[in-house]
């Protein structure tokens, strides 16, 4: 992708999807890099509440990230997006090129099911 981008516009809550148009979250935060004399690059994206906390205060980061310790399923507070995935860009989405079931976008989702399965009669025998 060699096209310009808008960072704000085309990619700040932007909504993710993966290959199967499963929604994943949205974009949170944009990673440049800066290596010597050539123009930035996006190197990745982040989401992630901590993320978007950030984005209001530095404070209310720090909490969230305090809350989520103690007592989140997640498996990290934010998850990463390496540019590299991203497989096309357009005004309702951004898609990559792995599934969304296998990201920590899920962990909630799982950590329900477990906690259902254990409710008797919830499993077909």
């Amino acid at each position: 992708m060699h096209e310009r981008i808008d960072l704000v516009r085309d990619l700040l809550d932007k909504q993710i999807v993966d290959a199967e148009e499963t929604r994943m979250g949205r974009v949170d935060g944009v990673v440049l890099a800066v290596e010597g004399d050539e123009q930035p690059r996006i190197d990745h994206l982040e989401l992630g509440f901590t993320v978007l906390a950030r984005r209001i205060h530095p404070r209310i980061e720090q909490w969230l990230h305090a809350l989520r310790e103690r007592w989140s399923v997640r498996r990290s507070a934010r998850q990463i997006v390496p540019w590299s995935k991203v497989t096309a860009l357009n005004p309702h989405h951004l898609q990559v090129d792995f599934k969304a079931l296998d990201t920590p976008a899920f962990d909630w989702e799982r950590a329900a099911r477990e906690l259902i399965k254990k409710i008797p009669g919830s499993e077909a025998e």
